[in-house]
């Protein structure tokens, strides 16, 4: 009725059978499927196949790490003994002090292994002395769900505290090695007693599985299934970014290797049991394919939903990976202690070669403690695992093995002990050699990949 304006076109008419076949057909335009955005799930899909792969690798590398505290570090102490009795003998056949101060006996690798195995040596003596197993297991088993579900949780806040200082105790006391001695007492009685501390929580965590599968209640179960969902809920509704996610993925590596390790435990204290328990060897192997698919799916849930609302791509366990693989590489090779020496002399006011901005591109990156820490113990800084405490209680079964009532061993000839002792130590040696030739040859083959990684090699790290 207003009219229209001079010149404008008349709109026409938009009848009901043209809107409603319109609302109906929704007017399909198929040149709009190339820019529709791509869906996440995808993403998503990808994640639980990528994160398994590589919390593999960071298993390995743990599992490395062990087998270097059971062979390469007493056959490192073994070579550095003989060098320590002869400089004690020339210091008593009052040979010139001043020339046997000025060289040390021996290098700062083996310093630091023979600190570790010292440590090994007197907190797996600790254990055995200090830690009543038995009156341990009748209290964990005397108590109400609810007692049980605090001791467990305040275990496992305890024990990834003591991951995240352990790893920065052991740094500290290695780094203090040319330091006098009362500095270095004092730092090795600290992180003695952090050991002995680790390792009885761990043992009780072991304890509580052994309970679990040790009696008809279900309450210890039921407080790992619990937590596994706490796990969920406390870590996925958070925005994440590559660099704070990395802390999660190496919890998880070190977790993913002590359950396992955990399960050994517990096969071998039900081997000893005198008597069958609750369950049979069905029911047993029943719990522990459970207790292994939670694990599995709380990580799965976990990580695809870290995904979805952080908005990150899968390939970022691709590029963790390839920090990992850096790792490896780096600390074996001469040149980043050729690029480290540089900077030194640089910052100490000497003349350090011209670079171009081409060359500090190409530069390799610093690794810390390397040429200090053996190629094993180089990645425990980025992956938060302390051999020591894990070894005191393998140790500590192996004892309990042979100390048990019913073992094979205490009938055996003091010989035959030996003997047999000589071989595991042998097994030992052969397993670390080829899983070490494994896992550098795997990082060898995938060299040309690490510059994805190299942007984020400094800049993450474990808790």
């Amino acid at each position: 009725k207003c009219g229209n304006r001079a010149g404008a076109r008349p709109r026409p008419d938009l009848d009901f059978l043209t809107w409603l076949f319109d609302e109906v057909q929704s007017r399909p335009d198929e040149s709009q499927l190339k820019s529709v955005p791509r869906s996440h799930l995808v993403e998503v899909a990808r994640v639980p196949m990528l994160v398994e792969k590589l919390l593999l690798m960071g298993f390995l590398l743990c599992f490395d790490i062990l087998l270097h505290e059971l062979s390469f570090t007493p056959l490192q102490v073994a070579r550095a003994l003989p060098k320590l009795t002869a400089q004690a003998l020339g210091a008593i056949c009052c040979r010139r002090k001043s020339e046997a101060e000025a060289r040390p006996a021996l290098s700062v690798t083996e310093q630091g292994d023979l600190i570790r195995l010292t440590l090994l040596v007197l907190n797996v003596t600790l254990v055995l002395v200090c830690f009543d197993v038995s009156w341990m297991y009748h209290y964990i088993r005397g108590e109400s769900f609810l007692k049980l579900y605090v001791i467990f949780n305040m275990l496992e806040m305890f024990e990834r505290w003591c991951r995240s200082v352990g790893v920065d105790m052991f740094d500290l006391i290695i780094a203090s090695v040319r330091h006098p001695w009362h500095s270095l007492l004092l730092k090795y009685v600290v992180t003695l007693g952090y050991c002995c501390m680790h390792s009885s929580i761990h043992l009780i965590r072991v304890l509580l599985l052994n309970v679990a599968i040790n009696t008809s209640s279900n309450a210890v179960f039921l407080i790992i299934v619990t937590n596994n969902f706490a796990e969920i809920k406390s870590t996925v509704f958070k925005r994440y970014e590559a660099k704070s996610l990395f802390p999660i993925i190496t919890s998880d590596i070190v977790e993913r290797f002590y359950l396992l390790m955990d399960i050994i435990f517990v096969l071998a204290r039900l081997f000893i049991s005198t008597h069958t328990g609750a369950h049979s060897s069905k029911d047993v192997t029943f719990w522990l394919f459970l207790l292994v698919g939670l694990e599995l799916g709380t990580d799965w849930i976990k990580f695809c939903l870290i995904m979805k609302f952080s908005d990150l791509s899968a390939s970022i366990f691709e590029v963790y990976k390839e920090v990992l693989i850096a790792d490896v590489l780096l600390c074996r090779s001469p040149l980043v202690g050729a690029v480290a020496a540089g900077h030194a002399a640089e910052g100490a006011g000497a003349p350090a070669p011209p670079k171009d901005g081409k060359d500090k591109a190409s530069s390799p990156p610093n690794v810390p403690f390397r040429g200090i820490h053996s190629f094993s113990h180089s990645l425990q800084r980025r992956l938060g695992f302390s051999g020591v405490p894990m070894t005191t209680i393998l140790v500590f079964h192996l004892v309990m093995l042979a100390r048990a009532p019913c073992s094979v061993g205490l009938q055996w000839p003091t010989a035959t002990v030996l003997l047999f002792a000589a071989a595991s130590f042998v097994l030992c040696l052969l397993a670390k050699i080829l899983l070490g030739a494994i896992i550098l040859g795997f990082a060898a083959r995938r060299r040309s990949r690490i510059p994805r990684g190299l942007e984020l090699f400094p800049k993450i790290k474990s808790l």
